[in-house]
C-alpha cells in the first residue's frame, strides 16, 4: 500500500520478516541507561573496610556496585568498589565468583555494627 503526498510518495508496507508492532527509534550517538541485576551472595568475610562474598554470578573488576545488607534487621545499602574477582570451579557445580569488593563511604551504622560484633580491626588478630 502506497499514500500519496504532496511531494512524494510514502511506501506503508513493512520489510519482509518485520514482524515489530510498535515503531523503533533509532539512536544516533551514545544512549545511557542503567541495568540493576538482583542475586543473592553468600557473606564469606566482612571488615569495616569491605567484603568477600561469594556470587554465582561476576562483577566488573574496578567497578562500583551497590550492596544491600541486612544490619541488624534493617536493610542498608552501601557502594563498594571492585578490588579483586576469581573463578571457583567445584565438581558437579556451576561455576561460583569470590569478589573482594571495598566499601566506599559505609554508613555509621554499618561500622558500628561490624565492630560491636567482631571488635575493631585494630584489636583483631592478624595471621600472616
Amino acid at each position: 500500500m502506497e499514500k500519496q503526498t504532496d511531494k512524494s510518495t510514502v511506501s506503508l508496507m513493512r520489510p519482509l520478516g518485520d514482524r515489530r508492532v510498535r515503531v523503533r527509534m533509532e539512536v544516533v550517538g551514545r544512549l545511557w541507561g542503567t541495568l540493576e541485576l538482583s542475586e543473592t551472595a553468600r557473606l564469606l568475610n566482612i571488615s569495616t573496610t569491605g567484603v568477600l562474598l561469594e556470587s554465582p554470578l561476576p562483577f566488573a573488576l574496578q567497578s562500583t556496585e551497590t550492596l544491600r545488607l541486612l544490619v541488624e534487621g534493617e536493610e542498608v545499602a552501601v557502594d563498594a568498589h571492585v578490588r579483586h574477582l576469581r573463578q571457583v570451579i567445584r565438581e558437579g557445580a556451576p561455576p561460583n565468583y569470590l569478589i573482594g569488593l571495598e566499601f566506599v563511604s559505609p554508613p555509621s551504622s554499618l561500622i558500628d555494627s561490624i565492630e560491636a560484633s567482631f571488635g575493631d580491626d585494630d584489636e583483631r588478630p592478624h595471621t600472616k
